[in-house]
């Protein structure tokens, strides 16, 4: 392995990317205000009698931007190598311990976003040149965009975009939220089943612990109660949003397609366009026919993408993507202390599965 580590490394500098060393073990309260409480059913945590809870290192992604967020320039390329530890289901043949490579894009102006997805995608492509993989491609922007287009509260917007990486709450929720599913007894069910039972319980309780308060609890209570009953998507809303998810066809067909589902505009014609232009720049370089696209690509594995996502795989289906990257420009705002925009691109290369291919 160390051989194609040296090549990689050699077209990581050739590239102009810079390399970076984060620590193995890591903060816990950093990465669970961001990934949330999910994260340690997969993470190896441990506690420290002064550093506090601690986290051995689940990927590369967050902690080179808490490092590069600490820095001056709001522009950098970096490239990585190291471990990474992650609890995997017993059947999975992904070990819980995994080498990987890879790389990080920053960068403050939105307007090169797209040349920097390019970039990255073709990085990937030159390493992987010499092996037999077939590509696969997603735009979480355009499932967003279009959920945003929708006749519905923001309200409803906000929780259906928030659970698009757990796909059964995910449905769940557009059942609830949709008229064709949510009948007055489903509604009244739901309310009785799930609401009236925490009201109650939030009456008997005394000592609320956390940063929520007894009305802060109550008002989201409220608010689920009548978002329940106005507001509710349409039957041919509903429908395109689920054609929408089930999309697939090569990229350079994907964009007049997608457009043929539906009329909608606004937001959503914005991410068609920016993904036309995304396929025009990429067909200058690859034959774009031979590339896969889905809209939800990656939506389970992917889990702070909210744009243009890639992912390699071997002909042989047993095992998982060799390299996976996207476009994570939310969690750079959300974290970011400047108050700025920074807009972020990376990739990940299984060093470990790559190696049984050399």
């Amino acid at each position: 392995m160390s051989r194609e580590i040296s090549r990689i490394t050699t077209l990581f500098r050739k590239a102009g990317l810079k390399e970076i060393n984060v620590p193995s073990l890591l903060t816990a309260s950093d990465l669970v205000d961001l990934y949330g409480e999910d994260l340690k059913l997969r993470a190896y945590t441990t506690s420290d009698p002064v550093k506090g809870e601690q986290v051995l290192r689940p990927d590369f992604t967050l902690p080179i931007l808490l490092e590069h967020l600490r820095g001056n320039s709001p522009q950098a390329k970096y490239f990585y190598s190291g471990n990474v530890w992650r609890r995997q289901n017993f059947k999975s043949i992904i070990p819980n311990e995994q080498y990987q490579m890879g790389f990080e894009f920053f960068d403050n102006k939105k307007n090169n976003s797209l040349l920097l997805d390019v970039e990255s995608y073709l990085l990937i492509t030159k390493i992987l040149s010499k092996y037999k993989v077939n590509s696969v491609t997603g735009d979480v922007h355009i499932l967003t965009s279009a959920i945003d287009e929708l006749g519905m509260t923001e309200y409803k917007k906000a929780s259906l975009k928030r659970h698009l990486w757990r796909p059964k709450r995910f449905m769940r929720l557009l059942e609830l939220y949709s008229k064709q599913k949510a009948t007055d007894a489903s509604i009244r069910s739901f309310k009785s089943e799930t609401l009236l039972p925490w009201k109650e319980k939030l009456s008997e309780t005394q000592t609320v612990y956390g940063v929520r308060t007894k009305a802060d609890i109550k008002e989201r209570i409220e608010i689920l109660e009548q978002e329940l009953s106005q507001n509710l998507i349409t039957n041919s809303e509903r429908s395109f949003l689920l054609k929408l998810m089930r999309f697939q066809s090569n990229l350079k067909e994907a964009a007049k397609s997608m457009l043929s589902l539906s009329q909608v505009g606004g937001t959503f014609g914005q991410a068609i366009e920016n993904f036309e232009t995304r396929v025009g720049l990429l067909s200058e370089h690859i034959d774009t026919k031979k590339v896969k696209f889905q809209v939800i690509y990656g939506l389970t594995t992917l889990e702070y993408y909210d744009g243009f996502v890639f992912g390699f795989q071997f002909e042989r289906r047993n095992y998982p993507p060799i390299a996976q990257g996207g476009r994570y420009d939310s969690l750079c705002t959300k974290i970011s202390k400047r108050g700025k925009s920074i807009a972020a691109i990376g990739s990940m290369l299984r060093m470990d599965f790559l190696e049984k291919f050399y």
